[in-house]
């Protein structure tokens, strides 16, 4: 009878885990669908910066061959733009808070290191690491880098104005040359069952990357209007340089585009965060789903051998009494 007492024990252990996993699943499916919200509301204004961006981009190159008008100007190089030997890198790295998402953070850990590999030329003084979530900010503090820990919190409420606030501080650091490359590292969110590593250049910006590719591109959002499933290009219209030329602008193109260009590093580190907290939740979401699935399957078995168990103990508890009157 130990062991019945036994094997009910862990049934009992084991839907009290489940209790656990099935309520994170919970949270962590409601949270996710608050980020896919968030990514889904940013997106036409990214767009629309990205477009902008094209634009002024595909004009200066058709100007650039046909000339220039009367009384337009050349567009001077943006200090943001400015390349320079790399001597001083900063990497921002994006994981989570806490774990219990299955292997989002040890992905990323590894990537990190595989990543610093490159930079072997550069002595770890050199290297500036901004973690952003608890779990890399440790691994950060093991490599031998400095580490600019006064960001990790926006692992856990990812804001506008917060992720203004690390653009503007890399800003100033690449324009002082303080850095002379800023990376980003985080993971991309395709799906809730996929999410991808990405490296993306920060600084300085390259308008040569800049391509007609929709910035929203292989995604798949669930937002208040269903699924949004983002095009891979402008049209064809769009993509024509001399669809962009014969505007007029005010204040002047320089003005727009020095103003411009710092808003389109803040959106474009603003959606790296938002993408690594849905990747995060989505990973969450997945893992105790897995965790829930499992410790019901491990219920089903336990429950079988308990009801086996406890049957063979009747029967032969039947024989002895059966044994016992035949005496």
């Amino acid at each position: 009878m130990s062991s019945l007492k036994e094997v009910k024990r862990r049934i009992n252990s084991i839907k009290s885990t489940r209790k656990i996993t099935s309520a994170m699943q919970m949270v962590s499916s409601a949270k996710l669908h608050q980020a896919q919200t968030a990514l889904t509301d940013m997106l036409p204004y990214e767009e629309r910066l990205h477009y902008m961006l094209v634009s002024f981009i595909h004009e200066e190159k058709y100007l650039h061959v046909h000339g220039y008008p009367g009384g337009l100007a050349p567009l001077k190089q943006s200090p943001y733009v400015q390349l320079r030997d790399i001597k001083k890198v900063a990497i921002i790295v994006m994981t989570s808070n806490s774990g219990l998402c299955g292997a989002y953070n040890e992905h990323m850990e590894k990537y990190l290191h595989t990543v610093l590999k490159e930079y072997e030329q550069i002595p770890r003084s050199d290297i500036t690491i901004y973690p952003i979530g608890q779990k890399i900010a440790n691994v950060a503090l093991s490599t031998g880098c400095n580490v600019c820990q006064y960001f990790i919190d926006l692992a856990i409420d990812p804001t506008y104005q917060s992720c203004s606030r690390l653009s503007r501080k890399l800003g100033m650091e690449y324009m002082r040359g303080s850095v002379d490359k800023v990376e980003l590292l985080y993971h991309h969110f395709k799906n809730i069952g996929v999410q991808q590593l990405r490296r993306e250049r920060f600084l300085p910006f390259d308008y040569e990357s800049v391509k007609e590719t929709n910035p929203s591109y292989g995604r798949e959002l669930k937002g208040k209007q269903g699924l949004v499933v983002p095009q891979e290009t402008f049209s064809a219209q769009e993509q024509d340089p001399e669809y962009y030329c014969g505007y007029l602008f005010e204040p002047s193109r320089q003005e727009l585009i020095d103003y411009l260009l710092p808003n389109v590093l803040r959106f474009q580190l603003f959606r790296a965060i938002l993408d690594s907290n849905a990747s995060e939740h989505a990973a969450r979401t997945m893992a105790m789903k897995i965790a829930t699935d499992n410790a019901d399957d491990l219920i089903d078995d336990l429950t079988v051998q308990y009801n086996k168990s406890r049957q063979q103990a009747i029967t032969n508890e039947l024989l002895d009494i059966a044994g016992g009157a035949l005496k």
